[in-house]
């Protein structure tokens, strides 16, 4: 990101897509303008959680573990604002501003069930054939499984 934002900077590239928190300040800053947020593509899954085939057939308990406790921080998360816009400030190394922005525009994109929208899929399944990976698009349920989602 340090050298996609130095490019943008010098003029050396016009856009870049980057997180939202560099978006922020940059745009505070006065330096870039954001022109197009993944928030405002509907139909699009932009938070997806991967396993490989062999971690779930080794380990179904770890995965869904995982999955548990990642529902639980997104339930903590959505109902401490103030206490994770801080952690978030520390990490992300931006003012409390720009953390709470990025609050404000990422939480609502998280599920609070991780259930894939069947909309969204066929976007995705769309996206295969015209991006020309694929001659036809696929059986979207054969490429996920929801098996180890809390109930």
């Amino acid at each position: 990101m340090p050298g996609q934002i130095a490019a943008l900077k010098r003029g050396d590239i016009d856009g870049t897509i980057m997180d939202i928190g560099n978006a922020f300040d940059l745009e505070k800053k006065g330096e870039a303008r954001i022109l197009v947020r993944f928030t405002d593509i509907k139909d699009f899954h932009i938070h997806v959680i991967f396993a490989t085939d062999k971690a779930i057939a080794s380990k179904p308990e770890i995965v869904r573990n995982f999955l548990k406790g990642w529902f639980e921080t997104i339930a903590f998360m959505r109902s401490h604002k103030a206490d994770t816009v801080k952690v978030a400030k520390e990490v992300m190394e931006k003012d409390e501003d720009i953390s709470g922005r990025v609050y404000d525009e990422l939480m609502p994109m998280f599920s609070d069930t991780g259930r894939f929208d069947k909309a969204a899929l066929a976007t995705l399944s769309k996206s295969y054939v015209e991006l020309k990976l694929l001659p036809s698009e696929p059986d979207m349920s054969k490429l996920y499984t929801e098996a180890f989602l809390p109930k």
